[in-house]
């Protein structure tokens, strides 16, 4: 018999380092492979360049960078592709782990302070033994391409 999951949303958990992190299932379109992206010069670390995905252009930041996290290169990373204002964006990873239902409710909102934007971070859920980081994903790109595009206008 299936459990009912009437009031639960899916959000996908996906592995960065040591830790885990969940966005909602649906802010992605797919997850893929990782390919090898073209370097694109005077861009911040965590743009790691552009990728041609069945004959689409898109960006691709390294969510690891943005984390403050350093490239494992012993793992063969996954990259997220996400829907923006913009269009696609990639985004690289360590690992997709699993999918798990969760009700919006029992997302803990914490107050904490980090290097991260933490608007972005809705909060913490807890799946068996994890303490899982829930990231609003597309906010998260939005922010990064909004702050970009005020570094390009000062830098003009």
């Amino acid at each position: 018999m299936s459990e009912v999951h009437e009031d639960k949303e899916r959000y996908l958990v996906y592995r960065i380092k040591d830790e885990l992190y969940a966005s909602p299932l649906l802010d992605f379109k797919e997850v893929i492979e990782f390919i090898k992206p073209k370097i694109v010069p005077n861009m911040p670390n965590y743009f790691s360049g552009m990728v041609n995905l069945r004959g689409l252009i898109m960006g691709v930041i390294d969510l690891r960078k943005k984390l403050g996290y350093q490239e494992n290169y012993e793992l063969k990373p996954s990259m997220l592709i996400c829907e923006t204002d913009v269009g696609p964006l990639a985004a690289i990873i360590d690992k997709v782990e699993f999918v798990v239902y969760f009700s919006p409710t029992e997302i803990q909102d914490l107050k904490v302070e980090g290097k991260v934007d933490i608007s972005c971070l809705q909060g913490f859920m807890q799946y068996q033994e994890h303490l899982i980081s829930v990231i609003d994903i597309k906010k998260f790109v939005s922010n990064i391409e909004k702050s970009e595009k005020v570094e390009q206008e000062k830098a003009a």
